[in-house]
């Protein structure tokens, strides 16, 4: 476990790519400014919205080199560290420290048909030797496996072991985390789609997506649930949760992000094969969504 003060809401970030397909590392610093500015509480770097797989070794380390010189100790930096095997995994780790990344995010093993227990076993080597508090990120749709809360409580006698991104979409996980993994570990609610209900339940915050899109009413929902203001939540909350669902439920997710934000001035670039690309009907019935 760790003492470090992380939660709130993190903010995944973008890969922008200039036209001919190279990273826009400018862009990338204006859209940390302009989340820092809504008031995040972090930023998450190479995640799933970040193309992390689609990017090469010095473009991660590019693009974490930059986010960490932009935010500059202004709040935690978490660096997605995936890859199939855990030997991978901790070099990673290794490289984000070196890079002055705060944590990192680890997911089981994808593509192998892993039980939950031995994920947990390949993942436990990870935590125990990590130099950085670590944020496990149960994504069962896109790793294969779903990390129930009783599968991660060996997890807990690691120091490292700072936090649970939760994302399997099941309406009461947060709470049942909560009852098994206590107070000793945050539990981060990761489906957009369900934030306002893991925040009853008593999540430590929110990895999204969409607060790099929508960052002052992701922040404005993190902070009237937070504070007890349930009537204020739940009322912007009937206004957020049909965007929200939208951007969970499109499959071009990704794109659908980076294409509303190229609409607000701040130009992403196409995602990189094989991801698909959101249709200009999806950006036209999100951004209306979201200015409604």
């Amino acid at each position: 476990m760790t003492d470090t003060p992380m939660r709130g809401v993190f903010a995944v970030s973008t890969t922008p790519f200039t036209p001919v397909g190279a990273q826009d590392l400018d862009i990338c610093g204006r859209s940390v400014e302009r989340v820092l500015e809504a008031g995040v509480d972090g930023i998450l770097a190479l995640g799933a919205t970040g193309e992390a797989l689609a990017l090469e070794d010095h473009e991660r380390e590019a693009q974490v080199r930059h986010l960490v010189e932009v935010v500059d100790g202004r709040v935690p930096v978490v660096v997605g560290c995936m890859a199939y095997r855990p030997q991978a995994v901790s070099t990673m780790i290794a490289r984000a420290a070196r890079w002055g990344a705060s944590a990192a995010m680890v997911t089981p093993s994808f593509y192998g048909g892993l039980s939950a227990t031995d994920a947990v076993a390949a993942l436990s080597p990870v935590v125990e030797r990590s130099e950085l508090p670590v944020m496990v990120y149960n994504n069962p749709h896109s790793t294969g496996v779903d990390l129930l809360p009783e599968d991660l409580v060996p997890l807990l006698e690691h120091e490292a072991m700072w936090s649970v991104k939760e994302t399997s979409g099941a309406a009461t996980r947060v709470r049942e985390l909560r009852a098994h993994l206590g107070t000793e570990v945050e539990v981060l609610v990761g489906a957009d789609g369900l934030a306002l209900e893991g925040f009853t339940q008593g999540a430590s915050g929110w990895v999204a997506a969409s607060a790099w899109l929508a960052p002052a009413r992701c922040v404005e929902l993190w902070r009237r649930a937070d504070a007890g203001d349930w009537e204020r939540a739940v009322a912007l909350w009937d206004r957020l949760a049909g965007p929200l669902g939208q951007i969970e439920a499109d499959p071009a997710f990704i794109s659908l992000i980076k294409r509303s934000l190229g609409e607000l001035g701040l130009p992403q670039g196409a995602v990189r094969t094989p991801l698909p690309t959101a249709s200009d009907e999806a950006v036209r019935s999100l951004l209306s969504a979201l200015d409604s």
